[in-house]
């Protein structure tokens, strides 16, 4: 797909305007913003739409104009005069967050069976690296899917990276369910004269910028990158045209899904390729998490203890200042012989009653979005527990991890050799992009070294492992050399430790 003519074409693409509206909404959710939240779900009762229209709002198609919610929590309107209440709790980013370290919480292993290219591989995983695959993590199971570009800064680094970049303003092409081509855009600036974009499209062998003058609903014409401040390096690497050519036969993006299928793009031709994030159709039950949140700050708020004291007591602040009593005062004279007394209003908080509606929401949100509530640190983990104890009480999360792992593993493949291949054409560094890459995802439960023993030594008594795979297994991140230096220093101790042959008696002399 190239990059646009220009002109008055609307922009965003109208196409993408159901799913536009569905990011935005799961990432106010993820975000944890009041405003954003208000925003996305305040049009029910709102000045401009008719409260009667709203009733029946839920029951319209999805995609048609006008309120798609109405009855929630975030949006029912203030009344007006009072402050707003409402709390949010982060349940949302909580699940993302979870997600992201499931997966790389530490840094997956890639080899490949060339030396020159494992050498080169090896330079790649950096703490850098580990960081960016994380963030992206995150975005991906936050809003359905992320994608990842190569990119490269010859001022800052010797060596191309990962920039992980959220799917709201991103334009993909594909062919079947491959990615062939994205379009990425930016908003460098928007005043009443005019809107500049800057687009960047990622193609098999190109990467090509155009600079764009419109309005905030058109994409305007395409003028000279040397035009705006911003893209002037662009056309001094790349000429006003701004297309450089990578020589490799890899993309230089890949897009990432969450989970697949998506439910809410069913029949939305343009999103059928894309992920569905964690908390998809959760939304609301997370409303009405945040809903008993603010009744319970509710409670304690009008439930608090109250104290009533006689007005003699009072400590006046002068002349329309007003009163104040001094509650650590432990001794007030001339208030023996005054009838009133100090009381104190004190009421039952329906505390338990709330803590028990929102850990059953809890529980289903997070059961929902296909994680165990042991992976948040709920019920019980005792610190006697074995590893394989803690593995089965999160194997749902385990479970949902090994599903993302199976669309993380081909898109990372791909992107190593892109990574590979720029590292080459651009930096001059020695490779063989063309040798297949594996990825390898470490365990999530890492077992314990005493867990880890008692299992070796079943083994070892069973004489159904090697002496090689023992190393192996305890030291699953060693080098080969390592390993072998590992089972000779083994071998010497055990060979050190048999006692002294004796020498054979002579043979008796035969007779003559």
């Amino acid at each position: 797909m190239p990059l646009p003519v220009g002109g008055e074409m609307p922009w965003p693409p109208p196409e993408l305007d159901p799913v536009a509206r569905k990011l935005t909404e799961w990432n106010a959710w993820y975000s944890g913003d009041p405003d954003a939240l208000t925003s996305v779900y305040g049009t029910a009762g709102s000045a401009t739409v008719p409260k009667a229209q709203t009733f029946f709002s839920s029951d319209k198609p999805y995609g048609s104009p006008g309120p798609t919610v109405a009855r929630t929590f975030w949006g029912s309107p203030l009344e007006p005069g009072t402050l707003r209440t409402k709390l949010h709790a982060p349940v949302a980013a909580d699940i993302a967050e979870l997600s992201a370290n499931l997966l790389f919480g530490e840094m997956p292993k890639f080899t490949s069976v060339d030396s020159a290219t494992q050498k080169e591989l090896d330079a790649f995983q950096t703490d850098g690296m580990h960081a960016s695959l994380r963030q992206a993590a995150e975005l991906c199971a936050a809003l359905g899917g992320v994608y990842l570009k190569v990119v490269w800064d010859h001022t800052l680094s010797d060596r191309p990276w990962l920039y992980p970049e959220p799917p709201e303003q991103a334009i993909p092409t594909w062919s079947w369910d491959r990615l062939t081509g994205v379009t990425f855009w930016t908003t460098l600036l928007q005043n009443e004269d005019a809107t500049i974009r800057l687009l960047e499209c990622h193609e098999i062998g190109s990467i090509s910028y155009g600079l764009y003058q419109g309005s905030p609903t058109e994409l305007g014409d395409r003028i000279p990158l040397s035009a705006f401040s911003d893209t002037a390096h662009l056309a001094e690497l790349y000429g006003d045209e701004g297309v450089l050519p990578t020589n490799i036969p890899w993309l230089t993006a890949a897009y990432v899904p969450n989970v697949k299928p998506n439910r809410c793009w069913k029949g939305i031709r343009c999103a059928v390729n894309l992920g569905r994030p964690d908390i998809a159709g959760l939304e609301p039950l997370m409303d009405s998490y945040d809903e008993w949140h603010t009744s319970l700050q509710r409670e304690l708020r009008l439930k608090k203890p109250r104290i009533h004291v006689p007005q003699a007591m009072l400590e006046s602040d002068g002349p329309g200042q007003g009163a104040r009593v001094n509650l650590d005062r432990e001794v007030y004279v001339g208030v023996m012989g005054l009838e009133a007394s100090i009381e104190v209003d004190e009421f039952t908080l329906a505390v338990d009653e709330h803590l028990t509606a929102l850990s059953a929401l809890f529980e289903d949100i997070v059961r929902s979005a296909g994680y165990s509530v042991q992976s948040f640190g709920i019920k019980g983990e005792g610190p006697d527990q074995t590893a394989y104890e803690t593995q089965a009480r999160k194997e749902q999360s385990l479970n949902t991890r090994d599903q993302k792992i199976l669309y993380w593993r081909p898109a990372l493949q791909g992107l190593f050799q892109a990574l590979l291949g720029i590292d080459r054409e651009v930096f001059g560094h020695a490779s063989a992009p063309e040798t297949g890459i594996d990825v390898a995802f470490p365990d999530a439960v890492q077992p314990s070294l005493k867990d880890l023993a008692e299992t070796l030594t079943v083994l070892v008594s069973a004489k159904a492992m090697s002496l090689r795979l023992r190393v192996q297994t305890l030291h699953p991140t060693w080098t080969k050399k390592q390993v072998d230096e590992e089972i000779a220093a083994i071998q010497a101790e055990e060979q050190a430790s048999l006692p002294a042959a004796r020498p054979a008696p002579p043979e008796p002399a035969l007779p003559q």
